[in-house]
């Protein structure tokens, strides 16, 4: 057999062994990290679960007192802006009881919007209800 080829063969022995020595290392390496995140993944599941039953909770009560906490808010705003109001003294000025009288209507109509919107709210809310109710 000719040396050169001899060389290349046992050459290629070699570097398959060696091929195979590195690939079993990797493959004992790769063994040890997947049960590794093995572990830790069945330590994170029941967290996880724990957390996603937490916030489907918070959810759920956020979409409940959302609306009540609208009106509430509205309700103070009624009991509020009169309070924080300076009272005028009477003026026979014409054009400044005219502009007293439009800025009380319309703080009047904002307050009926704020109403309005805490019902909109409140029938978002029965909406998404039932539509996250099971059929």
């Amino acid at each position: 057999m000719n040396p050169l080829a001899l060389l290349r063969t046992r050459v290629r022995a070699l570097a398959q062994r060696e091929a195979a020595a590195a690939a079993a290392e990797v493959r004992a390496d790769l063994e040890a990290l997947r049960a590794e995140f093995t572990t830790k993944l069945d330590d994170l599941t029941p967290r996880l679960t724990h957390l996603t039953e937490t916030l489907d909770w918070l959810n759920g009560e956020h979409r409940r007192i959302a609306p009540q906490l609208a009106a509430v808010e509205s309700r103070l705003a009624t009991v509020e802006h009169p309070l924080s109001r300076p009272a005028l003294p009477p003026s026979t000025d014409p054009t400044l009881t005219a502009m007293t009288t439009l800025v009380a209507e319309i703080r009047e109509e904002h307050s009926r919007i704020r109403a309005r919107l805490s019902l909109i709210s409140r029938y978002e809310e029965r909406l998404s209800r039932l539509e996250l109710a099971p059929e």
